[in-house]
Order: C-alpha cells, then sequence, then structure tokens
C-alpha cells in the first residue's frame, strides 16, 4: 500500500508519538502530586497524540480509507487537537485562579470548548483548527501572566512552547512550503513537536 504523504505521515506520527510519552509522564506526576492542573495536562497530551496519528493516517492512506472512515480520522484530529487546547488552558486556570475567579473560567472554557466542537465539526477545516490553536495561545499566557512575580521559571518555559507552537500554527495558517517534500503540516508537526518538551516542563511545575 503506498503512502501518499509520506513526510506528512511521519512527522504527524513523530508528534503523536512524543505526546504520548509526555503524557505518561505527565500523568505519573500528578498521581505523585495530586494536582489537578497536571491531570489535565497530561489528558490534552493525550488527545493531542490521537489527533496527530489520526490526521497523520488520513494524509497517509487518504485514498485507501474510503470516504466514511477518512471523514471520521479527521473529525477525530480537528475536534482532538481543539479540545487538548481547551484543557492546557483548564490547567492553567486551575495553576493561576482560586476559588470564584476559577469557576468563573471553567464556566467560559466549557463554552469555548462547546463552540469550537461546534465550528470544527460542522466545517471540518484546518484554519478553524488553526484559529482555536491562536486562542489557546493567548489563554495560556494570559493566565500565565497572573502568577509571573511568584513563578519565573513556568512563564519562561511556556514563553518557550507558545513560541515554537504560534510558530507552527503561523506556518500552517500562510501555508509556507519549504521544499517540494517539506510542505506547511510537515514544518508545522515539526515546531508542535518542538514545543512539547518546553510545554512538558512547565507542565510539571504546575502544582
Amino acid at each position: 500500500m503506498p503512502i501518499c504523504e509520506p513526510v506528512t505521515l511521519l512527522t504527524d506520527y513523530l508528534l503523536a508519538a512524543a505526546a504520548f510519552w509526555l503524557a505518561a509522564r505527565l500523568a505519573a506526576a500528578s498521581s505523585r502530586t495530586g494536582s489537578w492542573a497536571q491531570a489535565l495536562w497530561a489528558v490534552a497530551f493525550a488527545l493531542g497524540a490521537v489527533a496527530a496519528f489520526a490526521g497523520g493516517t488520513v494524509h497517509g492512506f487518504r485514498p485507501w480509507l474510503g470516504p466514511f472512515a477518512g471523514a471520521l480520522l479527521w473529525q477525530c484530529a480537528l475536534l482532538g487537537g481543539a479540545l487538548a487546547g481547551t484543557l492546557l488552558v483548564a490547567g492553567a486556570a486551575f495553576y493561576a485562579l482560586r476559588g470564584g475567579a476559577l469557576q468563573v473560567a471553567l464556566a467560559v472554557l466549557a463554552a469555548k470548548a462547546a463552540l469550537e466542537l461546534v465550528l470544527v465539526s460542522q466545517a471540518g477545516l484546518t484554519r478553524d483548527a488553526v484559529w482555536a490553536g491562536a486562542a489557546t495561545i493567548v489563554l495560556l499566557l494570559g493566565l500565565t501572566l497572573l502568577r509571573v512575580r511568584e513563578d519565573r521559571a513556568t512563564l519562561g518555559w511556556l514563553l518557550l512552547a507558545l513560541a515554537l507552537g504560534g510558530a507552527g500554527l503561523a506556518v500552517q495558517a500562510a501555508r509556507l512550503t519549504l521544499h517540494a517534500h517539506f510542505n506547511h503540516n510537515d514544518a508545522c508537526h515539526v515546531l508542535l513537536t518542538a514545543a512539547l518538551w518546553p510545554f512538558y516542563r512547565a507542565g510539571l511545575r504546575l502544582r
């Protein structure tokens, strides 16, 4: 069975493997610390892994999947990525907020997630997932800045992660192709994979 987009499949699968490995490490950390923030980030990483695997499978084997399986996997890729971003923000909210402010933030995030899921599932467009990712970056940065005086190290790791992730989304949105065999999807996947480690390092500090 020939692969349609081998580089895109490979970079997506590498992203999935790295995300799953770090999800397991964050889950182990959360079991030791009892941190809700770390637990939510572990689930977010796992969902991101599922999304990347589904997306890579669609890119690599689209002609052999059939219309139903291809559409289902593509929805898993887009919805999984959007929901992963919301869970990252929810974890940051548990870290940065308390009391009523936390409850309001979680309610807003639930509404945001519902809206994103409706928009992404109806259109099935990559650009909607990119905009969801951009909203995640803005919200994560805002929540982390609330604790910047107490924890500059977490902000440093998160800024690096957001810069790499934001660059990946920008490449995807602009559809920048660096080489005939390395397109915007591939570059985005590489940048997102690089962003996982600083995200993980920041996640270890969300206690």
